[in-house]
């Protein structure tokens, strides 16, 4: 990872005396010109005591000692620019360490005041002058000297309370990148998401910050709203498998946690899926069920993946790389690039944008309100499970509960026919919080023959969807919804099309077919097929066969017209030899 994306450990120096940090700025104080420096074993200038001579420090109770009183208040001179001269500041810096080695740490706070004033005021144009960097590194230099400061105060009064008056202490150092050995202690181990990948900063995540809050405002903000509704419940699946929250972002970015979500290469639902992927990880996917919209399911095959992605990657950002693309490509990259540094693996573009766009998305999502967006109110998913066996619709589900059908379904994204499957003992329907006792004991009184037929029916030729649909008493677009037609005027003769339909209407559909002449021959008949050819008729067919014009009229379904065509194929019933 790039020096940009440390961040600090409680283990480096959080019980380190600060005079050993003050030898380390003291070091850093020489940074221009003849500024003085002081090394412990090594002469140091006192830079209060003009030209006295130098001494070797090898005590800093010593140091402490020897040293005369501090001046009653720091000064600095500053120019007509407004600006602080900057010899002036880095003996003021210089002051300020040596008071702190000597204990003086009211004064060395009057001293840090000044610097923190003049250092943080206008930078002198142009901003790439050697000024400008000078005054930079002083700006560094004076926050590390406030770290210091904050640590020597809080393990002086109450080590106890250390802790939280650091993390207060050090909230200025955040902006700052610091090298490994001088990121300081802020008194909490941060989770290897956050040090390893979210405090990655670059033109590839300011990008992309800068569409979430421009003209993917509009998106970001309804995501944020769904995800307010699912994060307790993938908070707990991820804590679960010993995963940071933080990658609910994942889930955010892959489809703003939308079940209905589909990629163009077919991965599905709030993780999005590939079918193959699912499976390996427990969810159903057929003609009646696709788990991978399930909220729950999903999260928790999710979670499962990403942990055994870590076991394999250790890497947050190479586990979000293979995520994205798959693991065997990120595997087959490290390899030919013989590192597994993500930031420098030549890797598809779509995989490239994906880590900052995840960057981006979860340093917003953590802190909304700084990037304009209002905290969206949680509002946790919630509902009861209602076990149930066979096939049974979800409006009649709905109906039990008392609730709008559409509330049924917003639970139940994974249900692709609107009804749960059929020879499943103790489905897990799921109906809105507190409605779950009264849908079992009305649905109880439902016979079972009633809660759902489904009937198939063969297409003959001339048949249309809205003339099936008429003769079963349903609606063309449920026929067409369930049996996955894109286009309703699609339909050829010989197509078998599921329709679902209560009981009471299958029963009523069949007398119809019986009174249309659904033809059911007589026991030892056999049945006999006919292509029809060119010049061909009923009658002449009829001869044929040796049966009658009714008798292919009733068994070919033939009612309102005498048209047939070459290649069709008709069939008829006679007793048999």
């Amino acid at each position: 990872m790039p020096a940009a994306s440390q961040t600090t450990s409680s283990s480096l120096h959080k019980y380190l005396p600060a005079c050993a940090m003050v030898a380390l700025l003291v070091v850093l104080g020489g940074c221009a010109g003849s500024n003085p420096t002081a090394t412990l074993g090594n002469p140091v200038a006192d830079p209060r005591a003009g030209d006295a001579p130098s001494r070797t420090v090898t005590d800093w109770d010593t140091l402490a000692m020897d040293l005369p009183d501090p001046d009653p208040g720091p000064t600095v001179a500053v120019g007509p620019d407004g600006l602080a001269d900057l010899a002036d500041l880095e003996t003021l810096l210089a002051d300020a360490l040596v008071l702190v080695a000597e204990g003086s740490l009211d004064l060395a706070e009057d001293h840090l005041f000044v610097l923190q004033e003049q250092t943080d005021g206008p930078a002198a144009p142009p901003a790439d002058s050697p000024a400008a960097a000078h005054r930079q590194s002083l700006a560094r230099r004076t926050t590390l000297l406030a770290g210091i400061l904050a640590e020597q105060t809080a393990f002086g009064a109450d080590p106890a309370e250390a802790d939280s008056l650091l993390a207060a202490g050090y909230v200025r150092l955040d902006r700052f990148a610091f090298p490994d050995s001088l990121v300081p202690a802020a008194g909490t181990d941060l989770p290897a998401i956050v040090a390893d990948l979210l405090k990655v900063d670059n033109q590839a995540v300011r990008r992309w910050e800068e569409y979430f809050t421009g003209r993917g405002r509009k998106h970001f903000d309804v995501w944020l709203g769904r995800k307010a509704a699912v994060d307790s419940l993938v908070a707990a699946v991820l804590a679960d498998q010993g995963l940071p929250a933080e990658l609910a972002y994942l889930g955010l970015i892959e489809s703003g946690f939308s079940s209905r979500a589909v990629s163009s290469v077919g991965a599905v639902g709030p993780w999005q899926f590939m079918e193959g992927t699912s499976r390996m990880y427990g969810l159903t996917t057929n003609w009646w069920v696709d788990e991978r919209r399930d909220m729950e399911l999903a999260t928790r095959a999710a979670a499962a993946y990403l942990k055994d992605l870590h076991d394999q990657f250790g890497d947050w950002a190479l586990v979000l790389a293979a995520y994205n693309t798959g693991e065997g490509r990120i595997a087959r990259k490290i390899r030919q690039h013989g590192h597994d540094n993500f930031w420098e693996l030549r890797l598809p573009e779509q995989t490239t944008a994906h880590i900052p766009k995840y960057i981006a998305a979860a340093r917003i999502g953590e802190d909304p309100e700084a990037y304009g967006f209002d905290r969206p109110r949680a509002t946790p998913l919630a509902y009861d499970i209602l076990p149930v066996d066979d096939a049974t619709d979800l409006e009649l589900i709905a109906r039990c509960a008392g609730v709008p059908t559409a509330e049924v379904l917003a639970l139940n994204p994974a249900l692709l026919r609107g009804a749960s499957p059929p020879d499943v003992k103790g489905y897990p329907v799921r109906v809105p919080r507190g409605t779950g006792s009264r849908a079992q004991r009305e649905l109880a009184r439902v016979p079972a023959d009633k809660r759902l037929t489904w009937r198939s029916h063969r297409v003959q030729r001339g048949e249309t969807l809205g003339a099936i649909a008429r003769r079963y008493g349903t609606g063309v677009q449920d026929i067409a919804r369930l049996n996955r037609l894109g286009n309703v005027h699609t339909i050829h003769p010989g197509d078998q099309l599921l329709i679902p339909m209560p009981a009471a209407l299958a029963q009523k559909a069949q007398k119809r077919a019986d009174e249309k002449g659904h033809y059911v021959p007589p026991s030892g008949y056999q049945r006999v097929a006919y292509e029809v050819k060119t010049g061909d008729t009923l009658g002449g067919i009829a001869r044929k066969l040796g049966v009658s014009v009714p008798h292919l009229r009733k068994v070919n379904n033939i009612h309102s017209t005498s048209l047939i065509f070459p290649g069709q194929r008709l069939f008829a019933y006679r007793a048999g030899s």
